[in-house]
């Protein structure tokens, strides 16, 4: 068997997001690369990166370089490509200096603020030569692609979607000094969650061909019984030629907030995240929307039907190796070591971040101005 190429990973703060991207893709022996990581940066000590390190089961932890600074990691490290998954405020500022050094970047989702900061990394990767990439990973799952792939194309011309993204991160139990009920670090349901449901109206209204797509309305509650207002019930709608999109989250329902997180992620729910209703079939994707392992379609259309006239139903199973995050790692690796600079799905990131600014203005969710500025 040919050896894997190595492909040597930075971790731009070793957040809890990292804690399940890293050991999802480390020493994976179904991914296309031997994904290893060679240095991390974290604003504690070095005794708490090497906690971190056993903690999350990451091997070969002596081989890690540890820095203290961010910018020197960028500077100086020796790897392929670096992780960023500091809150999204952070985002920008980190991208702009990583470019500015060269580097490979997967940039955990949302990519930016707003999505005219994302525009000018776009700009600054496409001059530097590198690889830049928004961690959406979900796009990248089995499931997703063949959705995209074998399914869109067949169930006609897409006329409504149902994407909803709801589950109880915040509960009696949550401080009120969550990274989820801070605003300075980014918090609400509109860009934790919603960039996913976005995602998924995305690729349902422009899986086929790309049309332009418009929010026509946009309407939040915020969390109640905290001191900060944060955005918890949304609602988006979004228009294209012939049609619509809802668009739906909350961080506070529906659900027990009682077991751990992850307990949540997983729970089932009474009805999908997701419907897809075209002119010949129906596509439901059920909760956790993020990471999809089947689809449910009804075929309807007159070619499609049972003997007696009645819809045909089937269950289409698409299973994901580990947690499923290692999927998107494989993409841009591959778009490194092929030697093909660029944005991975540029476009696609930009129209959501772009729809969510447009919600954000429309149903009044607002962040302190200096997060947003290019």
């Amino acid at each position: 068997m040919e050896a894997k190429t190595t492909c040597r990973w930075a971790a731009l703060s070793l957040s809890s997001i990292a804690s399940v991207f890293l050991p999802d893709l480390l020493g994976r022996e179904d991914a296309q690369y031997e994904h290893k990581l060679v240095a991390v940066s974290t604003t504690g000590s070095n005794e708490r990166a090497q906690i971190w390190f056993k903690d999350n089961k990451i091997p070969d932890p002596q081989g890690i370089v540890v820095y203290n600074s961010w910018q020197i990691m960028l500077e100086q490290g020796d790897f392929d490509i670096v992780y960023i998954s500091t809150p999204h405020p952070l985002h920008y500022e980190q991208v702009l200096k990583a470019l500015q050094c060269n580097r490979n970047i997967l940039v955990e989702k949302p990519a930016t603020m707003n999505a005219l900061q994302y525009r000018k990394c776009i700009e600054l990767a496409s001059q530097q030569g590198v690889v830049l990439m928004e961690a959406m990973w979900t796009r990248y799952l089995p499931a997703t692609r063949y959705l995209q792939e074998e399914l869109l194309p067949k169930i006609g011309k897409v006329r409504r979607v149902y994407s909803d993204f709801s589950f109880p991160i915040v509960g009696p139990d949550l401080q009120d000094t969550s990274r989820f009920l801070d605003k300075a670090a980014g918090a609400g349901a509109l860009l934790d969650q919603g960039v996913y449901a976005l995602t998924w109206a995305d690729l349902a209204l422009n899986g086929v061909e790309v049309g332009e797509t418009n929010v026509a309305h946009a309407s939040s509650w915020s969390v109640t019984g905290r001191p900060s207002e944060v955005d918890d019930i949304n609602t988006v709608v979004l228009t294209s030629k012939g049609a619509t999109a809802i668009v739906t989250t909350s961080m506070t329902i529906p659900g027990s907030s009682k077991p751990p997180f992850y307990v949540r992620l997983g729970a089932q729910k009474a009805a999908p995240s997701v419907r897809i209703e075209a002119t010949e079939a129906s596509v439901a994707i059920p909760f956790p929307p993020i990471r999809p392992e089947e689809l449910y379609v009804q075929w309807y259309g007159y070619a499609h039907l049972n003997e007696d006239g009645t819809e045909k139903n089937e269950i289409i199973k698409k299973p994901i190796s580990g947690w499923g995050i290692w999927y998107q790692a494989d993409v841009i690796a591959a778009a490194v070591f092929n030697k093909q600079p660029g944005v991975i799905g540029a476009q696609e990131s930009l129209r959501v971040l772009g729809w969510m600014d447009e919600a954000r203005s429309l149903a009044g969710i607002t962040y302190n101005e200096k997060l947003e500025q290019v």
